[in-house]
């Protein structure tokens, strides 16, 4: 799953959760990793629709602030899905997630299987680093044969695992360059303050693009970091994150965009979308609250979001997941 405009922070909405303090910044290249992990997917299931002309979708776990439980794993919905359970009134599909995400999280296997609308439905998990982070899933019809709908998955399989692997050599790669960076600083204290210690030597220069770098990071990093700690905010935008963080508007986004690999807008409205499906699934709220307290002005934008994001109105992904 991919701020907004206008008013301020502090007008006055429903009652709902309010928004919470900023989670922790981003501490390593792993993390970071994670962070591109949704751009990185779209791009595999861009290659997988051109390998096999069928349609995969994702969901990626977000950490939503103002919530003990871990990272959320919302359900994705197949456009399959989507226009099959729009025809009738059964949608057994909650059940049939909890049965998917059990046995993923039991197995690093995929697991298929036919559910109670005829339709046949592979879930891969995506992991990262030993963590199940994710699930891709192909749902195909009664016109797919056997062995295409085997093959596909084994390239969706395939797919999915070599970007986490990419990733994670990524992640492993920046956390390399945090440590040459530390052995440098070191190196320049242990000068500074005795030049004849045991193997100081002189101070060693990083290198001009490493700098920069880290100096991007950095900004990012404390960007990340406002934005899951105050997305429920519906005025939030980005000029108010510049503002917080003291830096230019258009710097800040070029920046984002280039380390994160998608423009803020866009992570922050899949932020807003994920908590509003745990609510929906969770909760029994209106969805003009899920809507404030997500971080939309009202049902309108949070109606635009997920038909973008989801493929679904709100009360669709309600009623196929949350069984009202």
């Amino acid at each position: 799953m991919t701020g907004a405009h206008g008013t301020r922070l502090g007008r006055s909405r429903p009652p709902g959760p309010r928004p919470a303090r900023s989670l922790g910044p981003v501490e390593s290249g792993l993390d970071l990793s994670i962070v591109r992990l949704p751009g990185r997917m779209r791009r595999a299931l861009g290659r997988f629709y051109t390998l096999t002309g069928l349609t995969a979708v994702t969901s990626l776990v977000a950490p939503l602030a103002g919530s003990e439980q871990p990272p959320t794993l919302a359900p994705p919905v197949h456009p399959r899905c989507a226009r099959q359970l729009r025809s009738g009134r059964a949608a057994p599909c909650r059940e049939q997630w909890f049965i998917h995400t059990r046995t993923i999280r039991r197995s690093p296997l995929v697991h298929s299987h036919t559910c109670p609308i005829g339709l046949r439905c592979s879930c891969v998990p995506i992991r990262f680093d030993g963590r199940l982070i994710g699930v891709a899933k192909l749902v195909v019809g009664a016109e797919t044969s056997d062995r295409t709908f085997s093959t596909a998955t084994s390239v969706l399989d395939l797919l999915v695992t070599g970007i986490c692997q990419e990733s994670l050599v990524a992640g492993l790669s920046q956390e390399v360059g945090v440590l040459r960076r530390r052995v440098v600083e070191l190196r320049q204290m242990q000068s500074m303050g005795d030049p004849v210690a045991a193997g100081a030597g002189p101070p060693a220069a990083a290198p001009v693009q490493e700098v920069a770098q880290h100096g991007n990071l950095t900004l990012v990093d404390s960007a990340l970091a406002y934005l899951h700690g105050h997305y429920q905010a519906p005025g939030l935008s980005l000029p108010i994150v510049a503002e917080a963080l003291e830096c230019n508007p258009r710097y800040l986004t070029a920046r984002f965009t280039v380390v994160v690999g998608e423009r803020m807008h866009a992570y922050l409205l899949r932020l807003r979308v994920t908590h509003a499906c745990r609510l929906l699934m969770e909760t029994g709220m209106p969805i003009k609250e899920v809507a404030y307290a997500s971080g939309f002005r009202g049902n309108a934008g949070l109606a635009r979001a997920f038909r973008r994001h989801v493929g679904v109105s709100p009360g669709e992904y309600r009623r196929i997941f949350a069984a009202r």
